[in-house]
Formats: structure tokens, C-alpha cells, sequence
């Protein structure tokens, strides 16, 4: 008697083992459950079928919804395990064909790790429409079903797609402002040999000579303001103005002090990227723990 059929596009040897150790459940009850392969319309069928006698209604609707469970679940993992990577890669290939072939696949590996971190909402969503598809259905055809009946998981997939492009383009502008910002640094003539940088507060620094003297002059004054001047139109913030200041006296070496590392991480990366070789960051001096020039010489928004 037959009761269930799956159509796969491929291999059908995982499938299967995991159908037949799942069936041994039932033939220590007494029901032989024969799985029988054969070819049809260039897929691969795999029939669950009762081979030893006759079936009761009662045992015939226990032991289909043992085998409907049991290849919902099976299906399930095999979607998320195996051709979920293969529908990242046709989401990208398609929505994002202006990339090249190496952004792709980084745009490809940062989707799968970000999926990686919450597959159960996946999981239990197509393990609720295999179940609803088999309640109605004998015959399952996998690739039918992900095309046809999957049109919500796919969503997902793409929702999440668009948001990792999102931060890829974001890392790619980035990436570019360092560069920009490393040109000038490099064709720069140093204005000090040595500068003191005091984060010492949610948008408050103070940068120093070798000598622990407020570097004040006009060029780093002139810089600030116009930073300032311009903040509300162009977005400045803390970060923007400490880094225009360094750019402005492009000192040949930096020391960084900071009395909260975890709060200036941000900050920290940015000028180590875009002066890099010349920074160092401070283990621990009495300018990281408190302001000890006592004053209010200070870049504050």
C-alpha cells in the first residue's frame, strides 16, 4: 500500500538512509515500511510503501502521519543543510549582478554566517508547510515545493540578503573614506613629531605635545571650527573632528590614552587605520585615567 512519495532533484542516499532508520520504529511494531526508488520526469522518487498485509483505517492514518512527521522533519533539515546555500546563491546572482564575482561571494558567505546564528524560526516554518502540503497530498516534489510553496522562507532569505549587502556597501564606503583619508596623511608634511590624544569622555578629546602641552595653533583651531561650522549639514561627530584635527597637524607619531577602551573602540580602529604605523595605543598612564592638565582646553560637542 502506498502512502508517501518524494521527488528529488539528485543524490538520494542521505534521504533515504535517514527515511529507513527512521522506519524501524514501525517494523518493531510489526509493519514492514518498504522504500522503493524509481525514475519519473527527470527526477528521483523515493515511495514509502506498507508491503505486509492488510491495513485497518485506524493503523493506515497512525502509521502515514508517523512517515508525514518524519519526512517533514527530514526535509527540513535538508532545505536549511543543503539547498539553502543554493538559494542564497540564486537570490545574489540575480538581485546583485552588478557585483563581481568575488563581492558575491563574500555578499554569499556573510548571508549564510548571519543565518547561521537563528535557523529554528526557518526550521519551524517549513516544517509547517511540509506538514500542511503532506495533509493534503501524497506526493512531494522538492524543488516544486521551495519554488511554489516556500515563497514566504525565500522571502526571508532575501530580507536578510538586501541587510547583508546593506553592511557590505557601508564596509565598501569605509573602506574608501580610510583610503582617502590615508592619501592625505601620507602627502602631509608633519607639523609635530609627537601627539598626545586624550579621549577622556563621550566626545571629549584633548591632543597634547611630546612635552604634555595643548597643541593649540591656528591651523588645528581653523580646522575644528570649520568641522563644527559644517557638523549639522554634513554629519561630523566626535570621530570626524578628532580625526580632521590629526589630519591637520599629521603628527609623525601618535599616542592614544583613553580612559574607557570599550566606549572609544570606534575611534580607536579609525585613527589606527588611518594612521597606520604611526599609533600607539597607551597600556596605562595617569593621562588615561583622569584629565590631569586640569583645564578646559578642551573638543567637546
Amino acid at each position: 500500500m502506498k502512502l508517501l512519495s518524494i521527488g528529488l532533484n539528485g543524490t538520494t542516499g542521505e534521504i533515504r538512509e535517514k527515511l529507513e532508520c527512521d522506519c524501524k520504529t514501525l517494523t518493531q511494531e510489526g509493519f514492514r515500511v518498504v522504500i522503493e526508488e524509481l525514475d519519473r520526469g527527470g527526477y528521483k522518487f523515493l515511495g514509502l510503501n506498507i508491503s505486509d498485509g492488510e491495513l485497518s483505517f485506524r493503523n493506515y492514518e497512525r502509521i502515514k502521519n508517523v512517515l508525514r512527521s518524519s519526512v517533514s522533519q527530514i526535509l527540513a533539515n535538508w532545505i536549511i543543510n543543503t539547498e539553502e546555500n543554493k538559494l542564497i546563491n540564486k537570490i545574489v546572482t540575480s538581485n546583485y549582478c552588478y557585483f563581481n564575482q568575488d563581492e558575491r561571494a563574500i555578499v554569499e558567505s556573510n548571508a549564510v554566517r548571519a543565518l547561521r546564528s537563528s535557523p529554528d524560526a526557518r526550521y519551524d516554518l517549513i516544517m509547517a508547510r511540509i506538514l500542511d502540503y503532506l495533509d493534503n497530498h501524497h506526493e512531494l516534489v522538492l524543488d516544486g515545493f521551495l519554488n511554489f510553496r516556500l515563497k514566504d522562507y525565500r522571502l526571508q532569505l532575501a530580507e536578510v540578503i538586501d541587510k547583508v549587502v546593506d553592511d557590505f556597501m557601508m564596509d565598501l564606503e569605509y573602506k574608501e573614506f580610510i583610503r582617502v583619508l590615508r592619501y592625505f596623511v601620507d602627502v602631509q608634511e608633519p607639523r609635530v613629531e609627537e601627539a598626545h590624544v586624550v579621549i577622556s569622555g563621550a566626545g571629549v578629546f584633548k591632543i597634547y605635545d611630546s612635552h604634555r602641552k595643548i597643541i593649540k595653533n591656528q591651523h588645528l583651531d581653523n580646522a575644528v571650527l570649520q568641522s563644527c561650522n559644517v557638523s549639522d549639514d554634513k554629519g561630523l561627530n566626535f570621530e570626524d573632528l578628532l580625526i580632521s584635527a590629526l589630519i591637520t597637524i599629521a603628527p609623525h607619531n601618535i599616542m592614544v590614552h583613553s580612559t574607557n577602551r570599550t566606549r572609544d573602540e570606534e575611534a580607536l580602529e579609525t585613527i589606527r587605520s588611518v594612521f597606520d604605523g604611526r599609533v600607539v595605543l597607551c597600556d596605562g598612564c595617569e593621562m588615561c585615567i583622569t584629565d590631569f592638565a586640569g583645564n578646559s582646553n578642551h573638543t567637546e560637542l
